[in-house]
């Protein structure tokens, strides 16, 4: 064998020239064998197959189709950026238009009812008022709301209101309020004219307390009483426009208020030149006096307080 390692020539364990081992030569195996390959039939390549262009024609259609639907878009609307900002922009100008028809409440309990009227006028809100009793809140400040304050609602909306007429009165003060009333609408009476009555010895006897209750709760324009007794006096009795307001102020009369009277007179509609004649027809049927001292009485301070001018036509057609 030769030396693997210096290629001497050499028979035994290790080569006598360089000392390296010798090395087992491997005995040649000749090959099985083999069996015959079967002859293969060569495939068509994929793209030579007809169904294969079909797919492809297909779906170059779809791409062609979608991205002229794309161009469309853009050209239509922009980009798709433009189109999520246009549609946020309408959906925003909706939202502000919504809230701006919408009204948050305020909280009327710290509020008097002239200020929650200006409140509803400004935010073109309807409110309704009811009055109730109530222990705990004082008269003319706010019970109750339907509409909770910070609650939204929208313009055009109702909200109803309970106004506090203080605590409950007695049964005592409620009389004395029903018999007030009574008083302005049967005889119009003043309002210090009805206090006397219900205070009277001769009168309703009632307590001072609960007469003032009554005055103080009683709803009365007294500009209107003051002008119907003005009209009682002239249709009944044909007075000048001068007595007739002094009736109405006099303490041993009717007791109104100098403005109340004077709003009187003022508005009366009075014929006071007729008013002058009915007078003189009376004083000469049943005083018998001359037409002189008609006439005198008619426009004296103490008498009738008619002007010369109206007295002057009593005269003219006293014997019509």
């Amino acid at each position: 064998m030769n030396c693997n390692q210096c290629g001497t020539q050499f028979e035994g364990k290790f080569c006598p020239n360089c000392g390296a081992p010798a090395t087992a030569e491997t005995p040649v195996v000749n090959a099985a064998p083999s069996a015959p390959i079967a002859d293969v039939k060569k495939k068509k390549p994929i793209y030579k197959k007809w169904w294969f262009w079909v797919i492809i024609a297909v779906v170059v259609i779809g791409i062609i189709g979608g991205s002229g639907g794309g161009e469309e878009t853009s050209t239509n609307t922009g980009t798709g950026s433009s189109i999520t900002q246009s549609g946020d922009e309408t959906n925003n100008t909706t939202d502000n238009k919504t809230d701006s028809n919408k009204v948050t409440v305020a909280d009327f309990s710290t509020m008097s009812k002239a200020d929650i009227e200006n409140w509803a006028a400004t935010n073109k809100v309807t409110v309704k008022f009811s009055e109730d009793y109530s222990d705990t809140v004082a008269s003319g400040s706010v019970i109750s709301q339907n509409k909770k304050a910070n609650e939204t609602v929208k313009e055009g909306a109702t909200i109803k209101v309970v106004i506090s007429k203080g605590k409950k009165p007695s049964m005592e003060y409620q009389n004395a309020l029903k018999k007030a009333e009574s008083y302005s609408k049967l005889m119009h009476m003043s309002k210090q004219k009805i206090y006397d009555q219900l205070t009277s010895e001769y009168g309703e006897k009632f307590p001072a307390d609960a007469a003032q209750y009554a005055i103080d709760n009683l709803n009365v324009d007294y500009k209107a009483n003051a002008l119907e007794k003005a009209d009682s006096y002239s249709k009944t009795m044909h007075m000048s426009k001068q007595k007739i307001y002094d009736q109405l102020t006099s303490e041993y009369g009717e007791k109104f208020t100098a403005e109340e009277a004077q709003y009187a007179v003022d508005n009366l509609k009075a014929d006071y030149k007729a008013n002058a004649l009915e007078k003189a027809k009376s004083y000469q049927q049943t005083m018998s006096m001359s037409k002189d001292r008609i006439y005198s009485q008619l426009t004296s301070e103490y008498g009738e307080k008619f002007t010369a001018e109206e007295a002057q036509y009593a005269i003219d057609h006293l014997d019509d």
